[in-house]
């Protein structure tokens, strides 16, 4: 029986259509390709609403299969049989094993080619490499052709790159001979990790302030909100595989730049576990959205003489030292599949060094780079940022945690704790 595309059973242009195509790596990198390893497309469960991705995450969860088929040499695409039950198809570093277990009967059944593909090292080769995402609801029907950027053990993250309009009546082994002709587009900003990303304004922190008014701990919270982006309760977030969260402590010794007027800001030295100082630079007249940052690595500065320091390298600058501060931060890495913008949730609490024990604790939500794809835009920013901060005020509202959304800087903290006691 010949594979088509499946009749629109859910309703014109509600759903989108997914294909998961696992095949042999030699498809994305340049390998030997292994003999007669198959092509499968497995079909997904549709996804409701009709609204484009840049960025798609399947779990093993999500790749059990509607249907499967096994393309052919003269572009068509030949159905297998379900097995009774449904199971995944790929389970984090291979095929899933039941899957494959019945994969092996489905291919040497009766009226399969012999050289389908169901010997242990053929099927050994095969991988998640591509993921369509048909839209046959409008006038003019079209695929988006997604490419495995990145695979881990919880998962495989797909990125556009590019997309193609075809008819309605297209078979199903035309189509994906017709997406793979796009695997090169973007080719190698989706197979080399580090090539991955775009940052949009160099030099620039983009960050929202949520300041805890309530005395909340910051852990339990941090595993909460994790909790609730991994359950979809953020919806078009995911966190970023392999990377859903980061740790961080740092000791500061903070100064305000007060003149010129247009170099004013925040500089911070903070220590290093090798003895060196890293030099955290904001300049901004006021608190804002958008703040210039830059930085200066590896620094030895004997004795901790930072005014001498300063005095050395920005004679033009005058400062004032504010409190010292350690500062504890757990950081949520997310990213938008709608726009492929990553960002942060950065659950923070800082202690004075004063003895004061003044502590003040925060959720930042900041912008950190894109992923690069067909129709990146860097226009949505702003409006995807205001749309995470909403969706963490909303989660801080639900566990009862009083707060305050705005752009309140560690600067203005340590200007509001450096002022006098009756002021």
């Amino acid at each position: 029986m010949t594979a088509q595309l499946p009749v629109d059973d859910w309703g014109v242009g509600a759903a989108v259509a997914r294909r998961l195509v696992l095949a042999d790596a030699a498809y994305q990198y340049t390998l030997a390709p292994v003999a007669d390893a198959p092509v499968l497309v497995a079909e997904l469960a549709p996804e409701e609403g009709a609204g484009t991705k840049a960025v798609e995450y399947l779990r093993q969860g999500d790749t059990v299969a509607r249907a499967v088929a096994v393309l052919e040499a003269t572009d068509g695409a030949r159905a297998l049989a379900l097995p009774a039950e449904p199971l995944a198809t790929w389970a984090g570093t291979r095929l899933d094993e039941a899957f494959t277990n019945h994969l092996r009967t489905a291919l040497a059944a009766s009226g399969q080619a012999p050289d389908s593909g169901a010997t242990d090292e053929a099927l050994a080769a095969l991988g998640p490499v591509m993921l369509l995402r048909t839209h046959a609801g409008g006038q003019q029907p079209y695929t988006e052709v997604l490419m495995c950027t990145r695979i881990r053990a919880i998962g495989a993250l797909f990125v556009r790159v590019a997309q193609f309009d075809h008819a309605a009546d297209v078979g199903l082994g035309e189509l994906v001979t017709a997406a793979f002709k796009h695997r090169t587009e973007l080719e190698d900003f989706v197979r080399i990790e580090g090539n991955a990303y775009l940052g949009y304004e160099k030099d620039i922190e983009i960050e929202e302030k949520i300041t805890l008014v309530d005395d909340a701990s910051i852990w339990p919270l941090t595993k909460s909100m994790w909790t609730a982006v991994e359950n979809g309760d953020f919806p078009g977030f995911v966190t970023d595989p392999g990377y859903e969260l980061s740790r961080w402590h740092f000791v500061q010794y903070n100064f305000e730049v007060l003149a010129p007027d247009d170099e004013v800001g925040h500089y911070a030295f903070q220590e290093r576990a090798d003895g060196t100082y890293r030099l955290k630079m904001k300049k901004f007249a006021k608190d804002s959205l958008r703040r210039v940052e830059t930085f200066r690595n590896g620094l030895e500065i004997p004795g901790a003489d930072f005014e001498g320091y300063l005095a050395r390298e920005f004679p033009d600058l005058s400062f004032r030292r504010l409190p010292g501060l350690r500062r504890t931060k757990f950081d949520i890495n997310v990213q938008s599949l709608t726009t492929g913008h990553c960002f942060g949730i950065e659950t923070d609490e800082i202690t004075l060094s004063d003895g004061s024990g003044r502590k003040m604790r925060q959720v930042e939500t900041e912008y950190l780079e894109t992923r690069r794809h067909s129709g990146m835009n860097g226009s949505s920013i702003d409006t995807e940022l205001g749309r995470l901060t909403s969706l963490v005020e909303a989660h801080l509202a639900g566990l009862g945690i009083a707060a305050n959304r705005g752009l309140y800087s560690k600067l203005s903290f340590l200007r509001d704790c450096s002022q006098p006691a009756d002021r």
